[in-house]
């Protein structure tokens, strides 16, 4: 028989308090954000007044009655969100859903994206699996494969009957007739899936004919005896088939955003600058904080305990202002050291930069520096950055010298820049160029990947 008993056990226990989690929250949010925010919080609390740019200072407030609090006297929450592993966490309170001004908007789906998830449901080997992604890779914005089926088994070191058994799944996917390397493939495509077959009229004249299908029904009909009626019926089939599969996706729209930094040099020297004044500025209210300290005003114990709520949050918000921007200050000061070389030389001296490396730089948090960067921006010489640009993976040139995934996107661009468009550069040539040249060992298919994310078309599509 089990027993049952209780029995005491003393476990660390990391607890969020209402200040430290408003800090997070302050923490990550970006200037228009927090903007919004400090209006929304200004609205239903007394103690809090606000200063515009372009008004007038409320006559109620002070300037030396200002407060400038330091919260790193008061609570080490850095250290705190640092808990050491195997700690058990008491479950947090239930927030609201934290809604990014980035998440606002929402971004539409790139082809490459609705078929990656389709292939989720598709059960194909490791090896098929290689070939759909390498299909997929080389997509122009119609949906065709701008490789033939015998380069893309050269490629890749196969048979080219297994690319177009995969190739032949892809095409049935949505939208239909992707991966077709011309016309006449993704059409026929099309007209499978809805059913016909090489006995249809319609097929026949898409495989056969599709060049003198702009000669119309008469033509047609007469020149290789078919039916009007049926040419006719099929032409508005053909009508109503996709030429372009890819038509309906489109590049994501624009986002406007504002910069929380300013990087700059002064007198021969890089400074950093936290741009406060695109926020209205918020202090405490003068008039309502005397109000509480008098206490023949108040004899209704629940007023004054609604004011001392608000009062307390009030001071919570501009402590947690304060940490927003001296911390801000310190990661961006901290970036500048490590990267300055790129404002001044360019982006091939853009330096491997991650979050540990800032965390040891910076003495914080790597989850501090997370919240920091996030949907953050930068305004600089060299036009506006999001923070995160600056934090890179890297390699080791064979001089020893450290060099950023950025840095060689930025050598492949030169490279394909300066080849001959009528013989262009492979990316095995390019792969050999980097090292010959800048002492960068790097593997083919990095080559690929960082080709296409620089949207670069392959050696097909570049020569002329």
């Amino acid at each position: 028989m089990v027993e049952v008993k209780n029995q005491l056990k003393l476990l660390p226990q990391l607890i969020l308090t209402p200040q430290l989690k408003l800090i997070l929250k302050v923490m990550q949010l970006n200037t228009l954000e927090l903007r919004e925010y400090l209006l929304q919080e200004i609205q239903s609390n007394p103690f809090l007044e606000v200063e515009f740019n372009d008004l007038t200072e409320s006559p109620y407030s002070s300037r030396n009655e200002k407060k400038d609090i330091s919260l790193a006297e008061e609570l080490d929450w850095d250290q705190l969100l640092s808990a050491p592993k195997g700690l058990s966490f008491l479950p947090e309170e239930p927030e609201e859903e934290n809604l990014t001004f980035e998440g606002r908007i929402r971004a539409e789906e790139t082809l490459k994206d609705h078929l990656l998830w389709q292939l989720g449901f598709i059960e194909l080997s490791s090896e098929e699996k290689e070939i759909a992604l390498y299909i997929l890779g080389n997509l122009d914005e119609k949906g065709y494969l701008t490789l033939s089926i015998e380069e893309v088994a050269r490629d890749l070191g196969i048979d080219k009957e297994k690319v177009e058994k995969v190739r032949a799944h892809l095409m049935k996917l949505d939208p239909v007739g992707v991966c077709a390397t011309n016309l006449k493939e993704c059409l026929l495509a099309q007209l499978e899936v809805l059913g016909y077959t090489k006995g249809d009229l319609v097929y026949q004249l898409v495989e056969k004919h599709i060049e003198e299908i702009p000669s119309g029904v008469e033509a047609l009909s007469q020149k290789y005896g078919y039916p009007v009626d049926e040419v006719k019926k099929s032409l508005e089939i053909i009508k109503n088939l996709e030429p372009y599969p890819a038509r309906n996706f489109h590049m994501p729209k624009e986002i406007y955003f504002e910069p929380d930094l300013r990087f700059y040099k002064e007198e021969g020297e890089w400074k950093v600058e936290v741009l406060k004044d695109k926020n209205p500025k918020v202090y405490y209210s003068p008039l309502y904080y005397s109000y509480l300290k008098n206490k023949k005003l108040f004899s209704a114990t629940k007023a004054k305990e609604f004011l001392k709520d608000k009062f307390k949050i009030a001071e919570n918000l501009l402590k947690a202002l304060d940490s927003r921007y001296s911390t801000l200050y310190k990661v961006g000061s901290a970036i500048l050291r490590v990267q300055r070389e790129f404002f001044e030389k360019g982006v091939s001296y853009l330096k491997p930069l991650t979050l540990r490396d800032l965390a040891a730089e910076t003495e914080l948090h790597e989850s501090t520096i997370s919240r920091v960067i996030s949907h953050k921006y930068v305004e600089t010489p060299l036009g506006i950055y999001p923070l995160k640009f600056f934090f890179t993976t890297g390699y080791q040139s064979e001089t020893g010298e450290s060099l950023s995934a950025r840095a060689i996107k930025n050598y492949i661009k030169e490279i394909i820049a300066q080849e001959n468009t009528q013989k262009p550069y492979s990316d095995s040539e390019i792969a050999k160029i980097l090292q010959e040249k800048y002492g960068i060992k790097i593997a083919r298919r990095t080559v690929t990947k960082y080709r296409e994310e620089l949207n670069i078309p392959s050696l097909r599509e570049r020569k002329k």
